[in-house]
This record gives C-alpha cells, sequence and structure tokens, in this order.
C-alpha cells in the first residue's frame, strides 16, 4: 500500500473528500464526526500509522481502527443464527483452474474446513469466487451462517484476519446489490459503520469475504444500460482483487449454452477472475441418524420405517435437510408419522404435497386452538390454514418481496377474517398467531419481519394461488401476477396439479387470450407456456392449440406431449432428454436450440416453417448451426420436417458435423468460463486429443485476428498465458452464422 492508495481508502469511510487532510507525513480524518490525527511513515517499503503513540501498519490499522471490525465480528455472532443442530456436509469440489486444470472434481468429507482453507487462499492479482451449490433445501444458508459465525469467534480468538458477512438475496431479487449490503450491514447485524465502497474496499483488502446467498435471483441495471449479473458488477470494482463466496443452485459454467453465460463474462472479461465450485451431497443414514439423535429422537428406527415403507433409502424426506427435519418433527407423534409415510406411500409421486398437508393437519389440530369456550376446538379448519397462507404468498409475490412485516401479515389476516365473516375473537387470535405459524419464520435481514420458514413453502402456496386464479379466470390478476417475474419450477408444479380434472383445456384458453397482447419479451408468455406444458405433460391433455406463448430452457425435457399443436410459439434452448413427444405439429416456432438424446422419443412429429437456430446431438458438448446439417439431424432424431432452408438431397446437404477447428474453437470458449485468463498447459489438459489442431491451427489464426490475445504469464516455469480479446457473445454468434466452417468464423470475426 502506498501513500496514495491510503488517501483513496480513507475516502471510502469519510462522508466527503473534504474530511481527508494528508500531508507531510501527517494526516487529520473526519471518520463518523471522529476527529483522528495521525502520522504517517514509510518503514521497509509500507505504509505505517502512527496514533497516540501507538505504531500500526496501514492496513491493520484501517481494518481495525477505521472499519472496526472486531466489533462487526462481535455483531456477527450476535445476530447471525445459531444453528444447534447442525451437521456437518458432505461435497464434491471442482478446484480453481490453477490448481486443477483437468477439470477433475474430488470427493469431501466435511465441506466446511475445505471451503475455510479456499478463501483464506486470498490469491494476489486476481479475484477468486467460489460457488456452493447444491437442490433448495440442501442445507447452503445454514452452512454460511455457521462457518460466518466460527470465522468471527477465531477473529475474536486472533487467529485469522479476516470474517465471512453473509448476505441474503433470496427473495430481494429487485433490489441492487449495494443496497442489500447495506441493508444487512445495518438491518440484521446493526453495523452502520460502512459505505457500500468502504465494504468493497475491505473485500480488496482480503479482511471482508461476502457470502451472497440466492444469487440466481440477484439481477441488477449495469451502467450502459444492459442486464448484467451483480456478480459482474463487483468483479469490476474489485479490480482483480479479493474473494466471493456465491451460493447459487447452479454454477454459471455448468450450462453447455455458452448465449447463457455471455453477458456474465463480458462483463468481467477485463479482470483477473478465476471461479472454483464446492457441491453440498445430500444427506445420508449416518448425518440423519445424527441429527434425529440430537432433537432426542431414535434416528435409526425411524429411517427404518420410513426407508421400509417408502421403499427407498435415498427419499428426499431422509436426505434433504429442510425436510428431514420437519419429518423429525411430524414423527415425534407415532400417529401422525404413520398418516404421513401411508399418504406419501400412496401418492408417492405428489410427496411434498402430502407433507405440507401433515404439518398443516398437525397445526390444525394440536396448535392452533381455541380454549375460551367448551369444549376446545381448532380456530381455523385445514382449509382455512391453506388459504390464509395461499393468500400470504400472493401478497409476497405482489409485493416483489418474500418478506413481510408484521403488520402487513396482521392487515392480511383482518382481510381474510371478514372474507370468512370471522367474529371478532376468532380475528383476534388468528392475527396474534400468525407470526407463530409453523410455516412462517422470523426474518433475520429485517426487524419485526416474517417469511415462509423455507423458500419451497413459500414457492408451494404460491402456486395454490396461481391454480386458483387461472380456474377462476381472473385475467386482470393473471396479467398482474404473471408479469411480475418468472415463476419457480415448485409453483408452476403445483399449480398445474391444482387445475380440477376437464379444466386444463379452458385454462390454456385463457392464458391464450393473456398472450394475445403481450410483447414479443413477455413474462406473461414465459409464464404461460412454462404452466401450459405442464398442464398437457402432468394432465395427460390431448388434441389441444397453444399459440403466441413462450416456453423457456429446458421447458420440453423429461415431458409427454400427445397430439397437440404449437403456432407462433417461442422455445429457448430445450434438452428433449427423456421426452416422449408423439403426433405433434409445431408451426412457425423459433427454437433456440433443440437437444437430442438417447432417450428420446419422437414420432408423428412435424416441423412446419419453423426457425431451429441450432441443434445438440446426444453426447455432443458443442452445437450444430449449419441449416441444412441442422434438418439431418432432426430427421434422423425423427421428425419431419418443413423447415424454411431444408433440403433433403444427400448430395447437397452440408456436411453434419461441424469441422474440428470450430469445435476446438467452441471447446476453447468453454475453458475461459471458469477463469478470464487461461494457460497454454491448462488448454493443452481441457482440449486433449484435439490440443495438436488447436496449437497449430486454431490458435495463430485466432490471434491474428484479435480473438485471442497472448497477456503476461506470472506462474512459475515457462508457458504463455491467453485471454478473449473480443466478447463471448460475439465468439458465439459468429460461430452460429458460420454454418460449421472455421474460415466462415474468422470472415464473422474479422468484418
Amino acid at each position: 500500500m502506498d501513500h496514495e492508495e491510503l488517501r483513496e481508502i480513507l475516502t471510502a469511510f469519510a462522508d466527503k473528500p473534504a474530511d481527508i487532510d494528508m500531508g507531510r507525513g501527517e494526516m487529520i480524518l473526519e471518520i463518523r464526526d471522529d476527529i483522528i490525527e495521525a502520522k504517517v511513515s514509510i518503514r521497509s517499503g509500507d505504509i505505517w500509522v502512527e496514533e497516540d503513540g501507538a505504531r500500526h501498519r496501514a492496513s491493520d490499522w484501517i481494518v481495525k481502527r477505521i472499519a472496526q471490525l472486531p466489533l462487526l465480528a462481535e455483531r456477527i455472532l450476535t445476530y447471525v443464527t445459531d444453528e444447534r443442530y447442525f451437521i456437518e456436509p458432505d461435497g464434491r469440489l471442482l478446484e480453481h483452474m490453477e490448481k486443477s486444470p483437468d477439470d477433475s472434481e474430488k470427493s469431501v468429507k466435511e465441506v466446511t474446513p475445505e471451503i475455510l482453507d479456499l478463501l483464506d487462499r486470498r490469491p494476489a492479482g486476481m479475484s477468486a469466487v467460489l460457488y456452493l451449490t447444491s437442490d433448495a433445501g440442501e442445507g447452503k444458508t445454514t452452512l454460511i451462517q455457521h462457518m460466518a459465525r466460527r470465522q468471527a469467534t477465531r477473529y475474536k480468538r486472533k487467529e485469522t484476519d479476516w470474517l465471512i458477512v453473509p448476505i441474503a438475496l433470496g427473495g430481494r431479487p429487485f433490489l441492487r446489490l449495494d443496497d442489500v449490503t447495506i441493508a444487512t450491514l445495518v438491518n440484521q447485524l446493526r453495523f452502520p459503520f460502512l459505505y457500500y465502497e468502504a465494504f468493497v474496499r475491505l473485500v480488496r483488502l482480503g479482511a471482508i469475504v461476502p457470502a451472497l446467498d440466492g444469487f440466481e435471483e440477484m439481477f441488477v441495471e449495469g451502467q450502459a444500460g444492459d442486464a448484467v449479473s451483480s456478480l459482474g458488477n463487483l468483479m469490476q470494482q474489485l479490480h482483480s482483487q479479493g474473494t466471493v463466496l456465491i451460493a447459487a443452485r447452479k454454477a454459471f459454467f455448468e450450462y453447455k449454452d455458452l448465449r447463457a453465460q455471455a453477458s456474465l463474462f463480458d462483463s468481467i472479461r477485463g479482470e483477473q477472475v478465476s471461479f472454483a465450485r464446492i457441491g453440498l451431497s445430500r444427506w445420508d443414514r449416518a448425518q440423519f441418524i445424527e441429527y434425529a439423535g440430537k432433537h432426542e429422537v431414535d434416528g435409526e428406527v425411524l429411517f427404518e420405517d420410513v426407508a421400509g415403507k417408502l421403499h427407498d433409502e435415498s427419499h428426499p424426506l431422509l436426505t434433504r435437510a429442510v425436510l428431514a427435519k420437519r419429518l423429525i418433527e411430524v414423527a415425534s407423534d407415532g400417529r401422525d408419522r404413520e398418516d404421513l409415510i401411508e399418504s406419501i406411500h400412496r401418492d408417492g409421486k405428489h410427496y411434498f404435497e402430502r407433507f405440507v398437508e401433515s404439518i398443516i393437519d398437525r397445526e390444525a389440530r394440536e396448535k392452533w386452538i381455541d380454549r375460551s369456550g367448551e369444549p376446545a376446538g381448532p380456530l381455523l379448519t385445514v382449509q382455512q390454514h391453506m388459504e390464509l397462507l395461499t393468500v400470504t404468498a400472493l401478497e409476497m409475490w405482489a409485493s416483489e418481496t418474500a418478506v413481510l412485516p408484521s403488520k402487513m401479515l396482521e392487515d392480511i389476516v383482518e382481510v381474510y377474517a371478514e372474507s370468512w365473516k370471522m367474529d371478532t375473537h376468532v380475528t383476534n387470535q388468528v392475527r396474534n398467531r400468525i407470526t407463530q405459524h409453523a410455516l412462517i419464520a422470523l426474518a433475520s435481514e429485517r426487524p419485526k419481519a416474517f417469511r415462509f420458514d423455507h423458500e419451497e413453502f413459500y414457492h408451494y402456496f404460491l402456486g395454490k394461488a396461481v391454480a386458483r386464479m387461472v380456474t377462476e379466470e381472473d385475467a386482470p390478476d393473471i396479467r398482474r401476477a404473471f408479469r411480475i417475474a418468472r415463476f419457480p419450477a415448485l409453483t408452476l408444479d403445483v399449480a398445474a396439479r391444482g387445475v380440477p380434472d376437464g379444466g386444463g383445456s379452458r385454462v390454456i384458453d385463457v392464458l391464450d387470450k393473456a398472450c394475445a397482447d403481450e410483447p414479443h419479451a413477455s413474462f406473461v408468455k414465459e409464464n404461460s407456456g412454462d404452466l401450459v406444458i405442464r398442464l398437457i405433460d402432468a394432465g395427460g391433455l390431448h388434441a389441444v392449440e397453444v399459440r403466441r406463448m413462450a416456453f423457456p430452457v429446458d421447458s420440453l425435457r423429461d415431458r409427454t406431449i400427445e397430439d397437440a399443436v404449437f403456432r407462433d410459439c417461442h422455445f429457448l434452448r430445450t434438452d428433449l432428454a427423456g421426452s416422449k413427444i408423439r403426433n405433434c405439429r409445431f408451426e412457425d416456432c423459433q427454437f433456440e436450440q433443440i437437444g437430442l438424446s438417447e432417450a428420446t422419443e419422437i414420432s408423428g412429429t412435424r416441423l412446419h416453417d419453423c426457425d431451429v437456430h441450432s441443434v445438440l446431438r446426444p453426447s455432443d458438448e458443442t452445437a450444430v448451426y449449419a441449416p441444412h446439417a441442422i434438418g439431418k439431424i432432426l430427421e434422423q432424431g425423427g421428425f419431419h420436417l418443413t423447415l424454411p432452408d431444408h433440403r433433403a438431397d444427400d448430395d447437397v446437404v452440408q456436411e453434419v458435423r461441424a469441422e474440428d477447428r470450430l469445435i476446438v474453437t467452441e471447446q476453447m470458449c468453454r475453458v475461459f468460463l471458469q477463469s478470464t485468463g487461461v494457460n497454454e498447459n491448462t488448454f493443452r489438459q481441457r482440449l486433449g486429443s484435439r490440443a495438436p489442431v488447436f496449437f497449430e491451427q486454431v490458435l495463430p489464426r485466432l490471434q491474428a485476428h484479435g480473438v485471442l490475445k497472448e497477456v503476461q504469464f506470472k506462474g512459475a516455469g515457462q508457458q504463455r498465458r491467453y485471454r478473449l480479446g473480443v466478447s463471448l457473445y460475439d465468439v458465439q454468434r459468429w460461430i452460429e452464422k458460420a454454418n460449421g466452417n472455421f474460415e466462415n468464423f474468422l470472415q464473422h470475426a474479422g468484418a
């Protein structure tokens, strides 16, 4: 750190630049109404600060005196939830590219020490991002809170010099990252001493590792007006320094489609950033039994009972942390346990719904009891409990948040009680108990505010609300709710199952009218399409016509669709693995990408005047973009074609498989998704047998056209290092336009 950098850092903490006066070896600062006078000197190349006769290295003085991180550690221990029954999860680690150039994963027992070790590396000259991934309800949030408390304890003992700050993004996707960060520090941790710029400076210094939980929901608006992920903005602000932990359901480099990641990569390609991932594994028998034992429940007997009745030791009720916790609560009563297992055994496909119903039933029978009269009886029926929570979920969705203040919850009860004509005595009891409901929990990030105990419960009841509005054909409510954002998958699954038998065709007509006046890019069209495909699949609908809708990523994957007609619809990239599409017709539809699979069954299905941008064949990582080759591959997959550019004669059909040079080019791009700079040895390991093609035939041409640029290599030994010289979005666009020909790709690159 030099004198000028010290001034810049201190300015980030001050109210205004004029509050910093530095010169001639002395400085006077005003930080949070505190006047600080100190001397500044250079010793052994480092900046030192002397205040009140005590001398400190400048970085240490900033962290402890100005940023007050010892106080932040205390606040983390006070306000971050302590999970008494924490179970250490296992996982699988994909290391940073510098440590694992061959892209191989390794198993990890007890992930906490491994994660803390990864975060503690803090490499110089590079930002490091660690993705923590799993399905919903498998312990990401609990693990982050556990690690934050553990690190704060070590900080107080002077065993470490950095802290983890948990920042919950889930439920607040419409706020900027800086707003959410400061709200967490001020509202949750009661630490009102940092501006966002100062927080970023502490991340760059390695004193703080932000843990962004629920990251996949968080998007902000870039300065240029383009929607880019908040991670891109943060990486730019870090200037190739600092470490960030991201908890998300899917890491960005897991996708096959480069276009899905182009905007993110292009926003950070000017910085040095390396990515790693650790995926949490579901619980096994031993972890379930350990957790049950901490609740003083015989976990071995319970595990055997549930696994035996359901004939599945890997059932989500036993392996997903959020459900196992609830199972143990319900299972404390033998009758409840038997009833739950029997209902799931009868309807195993919809186990989550049966599970929620069992929790509600227990709540109504045992807890929400009106004891003011004789005999005592339930305050609300099970159906009323369900409807009250459904109304609550819909209000959260309409308010664009997963957290509601207690006053709003009370208002919801008032309105609901009025609709049921409840007397004042019952209404008051319900209003007083709503915040104590088994499926409602205090929100840690906001005072006197509440959320569903887990996001899946929120998504479940939101699905009940969607089913009701589409069944009642409430057009204004449909448009309002469908326009807000993409519905979660669980919400749409529940909504589809909530449509009465025989009502699916009518709902499709209602949604068709809702989409009629919507623009091409519309949440109404996308949510409608996502719900309709579930209605056709789950409801076994036949002879339906779907018009003017949009279908999200993988909407046709693992679906059974028969005798359906799709007109003027838009499909994002969709894998057809496990799909059965029989006797269907697609007319004037757009497909961004169709992924075929050995497990795909296509019969009697025609594509008429459809535009298919690309095809991904079984076991291929690279897509085919040549129009005639696309047609040939689709025919081989079982489709009948009438495509605008399709010609069936073999002598005029272009080569189906793209030439090796173009395949290598796309594989080269995928390597950059894990690091913005790549060494030549990494290319050799990742490209395998195609490495000679890359280095001898592709690399020189890409450098000549500015697609790849050589940068300074700073590691041990001698090798070359490269980074992209153009945007990843442009590279993917040129690959699509190349029609399988590398020379065509270069022409577009040089245009």
